[in-house]
Protein backbone atom coordinates (compact mmCIF):
# COMPACT_ATOMS: atom_id res chain seq x y z
CA UNK A 1 0.00 0.00 0.00
CA UNK A 2 1.08 3.53 -0.47
CA UNK A 3 0.97 6.24 2.10
CA UNK A 4 0.20 9.78 1.09
CA UNK A 5 2.77 12.45 1.81
CA UNK A 6 2.08 16.10 2.35
CA UNK A 7 4.23 17.56 -0.41
CA UNK A 8 3.44 21.16 0.46
CA UNK A 9 4.82 20.65 3.99
CA UNK A 10 7.90 18.94 2.56
CA UNK A 11 8.54 21.82 0.20
CA UNK A 12 8.07 24.41 2.94
CA UNK A 13 10.64 22.71 5.16
CA UNK A 14 13.00 22.32 2.22
CA UNK A 15 12.81 25.97 1.24
CA UNK A 16 13.36 27.15 4.82
CA UNK A 17 16.46 24.98 5.10
CA UNK A 18 17.80 26.17 1.77
CA UNK A 19 17.56 29.79 2.83
CA UNK A 20 19.59 29.25 5.98
CA UNK A 21 22.12 26.51 5.23
CA UNK A 22 23.37 27.04 1.70
CA UNK A 23 24.43 24.46 -0.90
CA UNK A 24 24.76 21.50 1.50
CA UNK A 25 21.12 21.95 2.41
CA UNK A 26 20.26 22.19 -1.29
CA UNK A 27 21.78 18.79 -2.00
CA UNK A 28 20.29 17.16 1.09
CA UNK A 29 16.94 18.79 0.42
CA UNK A 30 16.85 17.49 -3.13
CA UNK A 31 17.68 13.99 -1.94
CA UNK A 32 14.98 14.19 0.75
CA UNK A 33 12.38 15.38 -1.71
CA UNK A 34 13.25 12.62 -4.19
CA UNK A 35 13.03 10.07 -1.39
CA UNK A 36 9.58 11.29 -0.34
CA UNK A 37 8.29 11.18 -3.91
CA UNK A 38 9.49 7.62 -4.45
CA UNK A 39 8.10 6.52 -1.08
CA UNK A 40 4.69 7.86 -2.01
CA UNK A 41 4.75 6.04 -5.34
CA UNK A 42 4.82 2.60 -3.71
CA UNK A 43 4.18 -0.50 -5.80
CA UNK A 44 0.66 0.44 -6.88
CA UNK A 45 -0.84 -2.77 -5.50
CA UNK A 46 -4.27 -2.84 -3.87
CA UNK A 47 -2.89 -5.33 -1.36
CA UNK A 48 -1.36 -4.53 2.01
CA UNK A 49 1.38 -6.30 3.90
CA UNK A 50 0.29 -9.31 5.97
CA UNK A 51 2.17 -11.35 8.55
CA UNK A 52 2.14 -15.08 9.25
CA UNK A 53 0.89 -14.59 12.81
CA UNK A 54 -2.00 -12.43 11.68
CA UNK A 55 -3.13 -14.99 9.09
CA UNK A 56 -2.67 -17.93 11.46
CA UNK A 57 -4.55 -16.18 14.27
CA UNK A 58 -7.55 -15.78 12.02
CA UNK A 59 -7.21 -19.33 10.69
CA UNK A 60 -7.13 -20.80 14.22
CA UNK A 61 -10.02 -18.60 15.38
CA UNK A 62 -12.21 -20.30 12.76
CA UNK A 63 -11.47 -23.75 14.29
CA UNK A 64 -10.99 -25.54 10.99
CA UNK A 65 -10.33 -29.28 11.01
CA UNK A 66 -6.85 -28.63 9.64
CA UNK A 67 -3.76 -28.00 11.80
CA UNK A 68 -2.47 -25.01 9.83
CA UNK A 69 0.99 -26.55 9.66
CA UNK A 70 1.59 -25.93 5.94
CA UNK A 71 2.37 -22.26 5.26
CA UNK A 72 3.55 -20.29 2.28
CA UNK A 73 4.21 -16.56 2.35
CA UNK A 74 4.24 -14.76 -0.99
CA UNK A 75 6.36 -11.63 -1.27
CA UNK A 76 6.53 -9.11 -4.05
CA UNK A 77 9.43 -10.07 -6.33
CA UNK A 78 11.42 -8.53 -9.12
CA UNK A 79 11.12 -9.84 -12.67
CA UNK A 80 14.00 -12.28 -11.99
CA UNK A 81 12.09 -13.50 -8.87
CA UNK A 82 14.65 -12.15 -6.46
CA UNK A 83 13.16 -10.58 -3.36
CA UNK A 84 14.38 -7.40 -1.73
CA UNK A 85 15.27 -7.80 1.98
CA UNK A 86 12.23 -5.80 3.11
CA UNK A 87 9.83 -6.79 0.33
CA UNK A 88 6.26 -6.87 1.61
CA UNK A 89 4.54 -10.21 2.10
CA UNK A 90 1.22 -9.82 0.31
CA UNK A 91 -0.33 -13.29 0.61
CA UNK A 92 -0.20 -16.13 3.12
CA UNK A 93 -1.43 -19.58 2.09
CA UNK A 94 -2.41 -22.05 4.82
CA UNK A 95 -2.73 -25.81 4.25
CA UNK A 96 -3.30 -25.30 0.52
CA UNK A 97 -6.94 -24.53 1.34
CA UNK A 98 -6.98 -20.93 2.50
CA UNK A 99 -5.35 -17.74 1.28
CA UNK A 100 -5.11 -14.59 3.38
CA UNK A 101 -4.51 -11.05 2.19
CA UNK A 102 -5.18 -7.48 3.24
CA UNK A 103 -7.35 -5.27 1.08
CA UNK A 104 -8.24 -1.73 2.17
CA UNK A 105 -6.56 -2.49 5.51
CA UNK A 106 -8.86 -5.44 6.25
CA UNK A 107 -7.80 -9.08 6.57
CA UNK A 108 -9.65 -11.22 4.02
CA UNK A 109 -9.84 -15.00 3.92
CA UNK A 110 -10.23 -16.70 0.56
CA UNK A 111 -11.02 -20.39 0.12
CA UNK A 112 -9.67 -22.73 -2.52
CA UNK A 113 -11.99 -23.03 -5.48
CA UNK A 114 -9.73 -25.00 -7.84
CA UNK A 115 -6.47 -26.67 -6.90
CA UNK A 116 -3.89 -28.26 -9.16
CA UNK A 117 -0.15 -28.92 -9.18
CA UNK A 118 0.67 -25.75 -11.14
CA UNK A 119 -2.37 -23.55 -10.52
CA UNK A 120 -4.49 -22.63 -7.52
CA UNK A 121 -7.55 -20.43 -7.44
CA UNK A 122 -8.96 -18.82 -4.32
CA UNK A 123 -12.03 -16.65 -3.88
CA UNK A 124 -14.14 -14.73 -1.43
CA UNK A 125 -17.43 -14.07 -3.18
CA UNK A 126 -18.79 -11.65 -0.57
CA UNK A 127 -15.66 -9.47 -0.80
CA UNK A 128 -15.58 -9.79 -4.62
CA UNK A 129 -11.98 -11.04 -4.59
CA UNK A 130 -10.45 -13.83 -6.66
CA UNK A 131 -6.77 -14.77 -6.74
CA UNK A 132 -5.18 -17.17 -9.22
CA UNK A 133 -1.67 -18.42 -8.47
CA UNK A 134 0.23 -19.84 -11.43
CA UNK A 135 3.30 -21.69 -10.18
CA UNK A 136 6.00 -21.24 -12.79
CA UNK A 137 8.92 -22.90 -11.05
CA UNK A 138 9.81 -24.66 -7.80
CA UNK A 139 13.36 -24.41 -6.51
CA UNK A 140 15.53 -24.37 -3.39
CA UNK A 141 14.10 -27.61 -2.02
CA UNK A 142 14.74 -28.46 1.62
CA UNK A 143 16.89 -31.45 2.58
CA UNK A 144 13.98 -33.91 2.72
CA UNK A 145 11.98 -32.27 -0.07
CA UNK A 146 9.21 -31.19 2.33
CA UNK A 147 9.41 -27.50 1.40
CA UNK A 148 10.61 -25.28 -1.41
CA UNK A 149 10.55 -21.78 -2.80
CA UNK A 150 8.38 -21.03 -5.81
CA UNK A 151 8.09 -18.46 -8.53
CA UNK A 152 4.51 -17.37 -9.02
CA UNK A 153 2.57 -15.16 -11.35
CA UNK A 154 -0.54 -14.05 -9.47
CA UNK A 155 -3.69 -12.61 -10.94
CA UNK A 156 -5.60 -10.62 -8.33
CA UNK A 157 -9.17 -9.49 -9.06
CA UNK A 158 -10.71 -7.07 -6.56
CA UNK A 159 -14.07 -5.50 -7.48
CA UNK A 160 -13.49 -6.02 -11.21
CA UNK A 161 -10.01 -4.45 -11.08
CA UNK A 162 -7.33 -6.88 -12.23
CA UNK A 163 -3.69 -6.75 -11.22
CA UNK A 164 -0.90 -9.18 -12.16
CA UNK A 165 1.91 -9.58 -9.64
CA UNK A 166 5.28 -11.30 -9.74
CA UNK A 167 5.65 -13.10 -6.41
CA UNK A 168 8.04 -15.44 -4.70
CA UNK A 169 6.69 -18.02 -2.29
CA UNK A 170 9.25 -18.84 0.36
CA UNK A 171 9.53 -22.10 2.31
CA UNK A 172 6.30 -23.47 0.88
CA UNK A 173 5.21 -26.97 1.83
CA UNK A 174 5.08 -29.72 -0.74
Amino acid sequence: MTRPTDRSASWTVLLRCLGSLGSTALILGCLLTLGLSSASAGNGSQLGQIGYREALSWFHSQQYDSPGAWLCGYSLAREDYSVAPKAPRLLVEVDQRFLYLKSAGQLVELTGATQGPERSEYQNASAHIRVTLNILKRNNFSEYQESHDRQVLARVEINDQVETLTLKGQSCGT
